[in-house]
């Protein structure tokens, strides 16, 4: 569970420890129903263990919940947005619990950790990637053997000393690790360890890094154990919340536990009882209990019960959360779903209480580490800044600095530093040489060594422009084609070009790239196409390419295969159900070629439809994961086909062939990390004018695909990006390996296979 933190002085702790004005509640309970639900979790059974929230570091709005999988079929973390829509998954081990700190050291960079507890005997730990709220793997190591099963997991922040620490726990064993970023990969070293007296079973952990306490939730007829966080503090704790059995007034088991922060060292401990479906809420300074309250069932959203892991935060994230909020792992989803998250407004929560708890969202978790200690002032860092030479007398430079907590002090051309904040803009510079310094300052003192940047402001007007640029064509039809359409990527040496396209001697026409012409005729063609720069200069030689389409015989054994249509869809939340509609006009004999890409999950032999026959599965990175299917068109096909998958979003698409009589040969696939390109390896053909069919998926919606040369698009879904390609390969042998390139870096997969054509 995620806590937070802000640095006490001795003397507020000691205020603290003989208590603190949070309400005294009643002891009814309360029913607050839930008002969002994430997506269910990928694994079946009792899959679903603890969330975690982050909280994004300039937009609160983009704050997430991460929530673990601790199953043998799903097995992962999940990133959701605020509406509980599944942002991310990672199957990457039988994650159970998780937590989140920010500010971490990590090589020369302070990033929000996650850190998670591995049922396969590690301790995994994730950076949050602020652009897109998605998580890199920082480091992994194992606790020793005295923890068989990691379960329990909370990370700690001194602010004493500035270090950061991961507690894990199982059957009573606790181990203490302090972490260590230092080479841009998370390590530990074990500090502490000891065991808790009583029932064997723990599980819950939180850290107070106010309080520098740490919490144990200890199962079966225990109840809550209160320790010293710190590494040199003592190992015999304090039993500070008993279960009925003991005369307290928890029922067991005692699951997730988790603090509510409030200003000035309030606020307030949460547990949840996994026997009563209530969660019990325990004053923050003396751990007295002030209540419960449950989760009935209200706004669309079924009952939580059985829970496990819980977390909450008091700092608001507008939406559905103003002022922040409570989410909890639900064992029994309704409609028999598999399990998820159930997030309640924590406005929601304290105006059911008599008198209310408090509601105080000033205080920023992402302050966690802004404040540690240190004898060194910040250092100060120029994020963007104006090229040397420009001709604008205009600059605006952004700036940051080591500490999160520091403020700024600039200076243009030797003037005494002011206060500014990033970015800050000048206007109405001189021509000439100008220099620029920002310095950070902040409890530790002033940037001795301001950043600096000098530049030159050169008003002098160019020379004019009057070299037209180069116009290049980078993919196109094949020479020798059977196709009535054509597509055509180009581009200019020059940024900012225009372009101008002619089919066949016809006048030029504004285009872009790419420009595609369909229902052309039989015989030659001739295209090409002009780039214009910003100055108005024009290429004056075209780029041009020429081609010819050739007549078929569709089915009638011409030895020419035809791509007559196409079908594709899109799942753009996640599903257990593809269903792609019949291409156009299928008549008996066709053969049909199907591509489909998955964010994760997979396709089983029992999940595809009678007829399809497996040609490709390429599967061996997480996203995206890519098959291949073919069928022989009989004279009565359905409207649409369905493949079954696991819960994932996911896209297809169908060429129709005419002219084909099968396989020419096995297909080949390949897969890799991010790159601009991806590469699959040629197929030999044995027959004359083989076509030549492949796929090409890539982790992304926004990315776009350009084919492999001599190869035509056929079919290019946005919401889950992949293209299918195809194109005759007229002479019998190795057909080359065939690249397709991306607009941006991304994951990718991809097969390619040839069809035999039928016989004249």
């Amino acid at each position: 569970m995620r806590i937070v933190a802000r640095i006490l002085t001795p003397l507020m702790v000691a205020g603290l420890l003989v208590g603190l004005a949070a309400p005294v509640a009643s002891a009814a309970v309360v029913q607050v129903s839930a008002t969002v639900e994430t997506a269910p979790i990928h694994g079946s059974g009792d899959a679903a263990d603890d969330p975690a929230i982050w909280m994004h570091p300039t937009d609160p709005s983009k704050s997430t919940i991460i929530g673990t999988d601790k199953s043998t079929d799903g097995r992962g973390l999940v990133v959701y947005d605020l509406s509980g829509r599944e942002l991310f998954y990672y199957p990457d081990g039988r994650m159970n619990n998780v937590d989140v700190r920010y500010n971490f050291p990590l090589g020369s960079s302070r990033v929000g950790l996650v850190g998670v507890s591995n049922r396969a005997r590690s301790l995994d730990f994730y950076k949050v990637n602020e652009s897109d709220r998605s998580l890199t793997k920082v480091g992994s190591f194992a606790p020793t053997a005295s923890i068989a099963t990691p379960r329990g997991f909370s990370f700690y922040h001194s602010p004493d000393t500035g270090k950061y620490f991961a507690y894990v726990t199982d059957i009573g064993k606790v181990e203490q690790w302090e972490l260590d970023g230092s080479t841009g990969s998370v390590k530990g070293r074990l500090v502490r360890s000891w065991t808790v007296s009583g029932p064997a079973h723990t599980e819950g952990l939180v850290a107070d890094d106010e309080m520098k306490r740490l919490y144990i939730a200890q199962e079966d007829i225990g109840g809550i154990w209160r320790y010293g966080a710190e590494p040199g503090d003592s190992t015999a704790g304090t039993r500070v919340v008993s279960t009925t059995e003991n005369g307290g007034d928890i029922v067991q088991d005692v699951k997730g536990i988790s603090i509510y922060y409030g200003s000035g060292g309030a606020g307030y401990l949460l547990a949840a009882s996994q026997g009563s479906n209530r969660f019990h809420a325990y004053a923050r300074d003396d751990n007295r209990p002030l209540g419960a309250f449950a989760i009935p069932a209200g706004n669309g959203i079924d009952a939580v019960t059985g829970m496990d892991g819980v977390d909450v935060t008091n700092f608001g994230v507008g939406g559905p959360f103003p002022q922040g909020f409570f989410v909890t792992q639900d064992t029994a989803n309704d409609g028999g779903q598999r399990q998820n998250f159930k997030a309640v407004p924590w406005q929601s929560i304290a105006a059911a209480y008599t008198p209310a708890l408090l509601v105080d969202a000033a205080y920023d978790p992402r302050k966690i580490g802004a404040g540690t200690p240190t004898s060194q002032p910040p250092d100060t860092t120029i994020t963007s800044q104006p090229a040397s030479p420009t001709s604008s007398t205009s600059a605006q430079f952004g700036f940051t600095s080591t500490s999160t907590g520091a403020t700024f002090a600039c200076s243009l051309d030797s003037a005494a530093f002011a206060n500014c904040i990033s970015p800050v803009s000048y206007t109405g510079l001189s021509a000439g040489v100008h220099t620029f310094q920002v310095r950070a300052s902040d409890q530790n003192g002033a940037d001795p060594t301001p950043a600096s940047h000098t530049w030159t402001v050169d008003t002098t007007p160019p020379p004019a422009d009057t070299v037209p640029p180069e116009t290049t064509i980078t993919s196109g039809p094949p020479a020798a084609s059977t196709s009535t359409s054509a597509s055509f990527a180009f581009t200019s040496s020059e940024a900012n070009s225009t372009f101008q396209c002619s089919l066949d001697g016809a006048p030029r026409v504004a285009c872009t790239s790419p420009q595609t012409y369909t229902g052309l005729s039989i015989g030659s063609h001739t295209f090409g196409v002009w780039a214009t720069d910003a100055a108005g200069n024009t290429d004056t030689t075209a780029a041009t390419q020429t081609w010819s389409v050739s007549p078929s015989d569709p089915g009638g054994g011409s030895g020419i295969i035809v791509r007559e249509s196409v079908s594709q869809a899109t799942n753009t939340t996640a599903g257990t159900t593809l269903t792609i509609p019949k291409p156009a006009n299928v008549a008996p004999g066709d053969l049909l070629v199907s591509c489909l890409a998955l964010n994760g999950g997979s396709i089983t032999t029992t999940g595809v439809p009678a007829g399809w026959t497996r040609l490709a599965a390429v599967t061996t990175i997480a996203n995206p994961k890519v098959y291949g299917y073919y069928k022989v068109a009989t004279a009565s096909e359905s409207a649409g086909y369905s493949w079954t998958t696991t819960s994932t979003t996911s896209g297809g698409g169908i060429a129709r062939y005419s002219g084909a009589s099968g396989l020419d040969t096995a297909a080949t696939s390949a897969s890799g990390a991010a790159a601009s390109s991806g590469t699959v390896p040629a197929v030999t053909s044995t027959t004359a004018n083989a076509m030549l069919v492949g796929c090409m998926s890539v982790n992304s919606s926004s990315a776009s695909l350009t084919p492999p040369g001599g190869m035509a698009q056929a079919v290019e879904a946005g919401a889950r990006r992949f293209e299918i390609a195809d194109g005759i390969q007229s002479i019998a042998g190795p057909s080359g390996a065939k690249t397709w390139t991306f607009s941006a870096a991304r994951e990718w997969a991809g097969w390619l296979v040839a069809l035999r054509p039928k016989t004249p």
